[in-house]
């Protein structure tokens, strides 16, 4: 009874937490989306009346939008060259904000990751390695009723995990 109370909550858990992580990053990219229209939509306008400016001072209005092209042209690669610090970093922050991995050393994580990983291909692999070939009868009949003994072991243990979430995923 414990062991389906416990599967329900960490379900919910799961959920609540996915549900708040989500609904942070959805926010985010509505207002960013949003901000970023009208942004937009303001700059080209600035540009443009810049562009007029600048032809009228000239004399010439394709040099006026000629200037504006290349001061665009040089702000666009400044941004390029710094979009590491400028976007890459900062929206780093924001998603490991949101999902709750600020301050973390990711490549430490990684690394234990991977190195439980390793850690599960060994042990599985020396589960089901062959056992070495049995000398005598008594130890061939030894190998023979731990082969039995743990194949049923593992028939008994999927069942009761079977029953285990069938009941803890059962509807109420």
């Amino acid at each position: 009874m414990q062991l389906k109370e416990y599967f329900e909550l960490q379900k919910r858990s799961i959920a609540v937490t996915t549900a708040e992580g989500l609904s942070r990053l959805l926010s985010a990219v509505i207002v960013a989306f949003v901000l970023i229209m009208l942004g937009s939509m303001v700059l080209l306008l600035l540009a443009f009346a810049v562009a007029h400016c600048l032809g009228e001072l000239t004399g010439s209005p394709s040099l006026g939008f000629l200037i504006l092209f290349a001061v665009l042209l040089l702000l666009f690669i400044v941004v390029w060259a710094k979009r590491g610090a400028w976007i890459k970093q900062p929206v780093s922050a924001i998603t490991d904000d949101v999902f709750g991995v600020a301050g973390l050393d990711k490549a430490q994580v990684h690394e234990e990751a991977a190195k439980s990983q390793q850690q599960l291909n060994e042990s599985f692999s020396a589960a089901i390695a062959p056992l070495p070939k049995a000398k005598t009868r008594i130890e061939q009949f030894s190998q023979l009723v731990s082969k039995g003994t743990m194949i049923f072991e593992g028939v008994m243990f999927g069942l009761k995990l079977v029953r285990g979430f069938r009941s803890a995923f059962r509807k109420k």
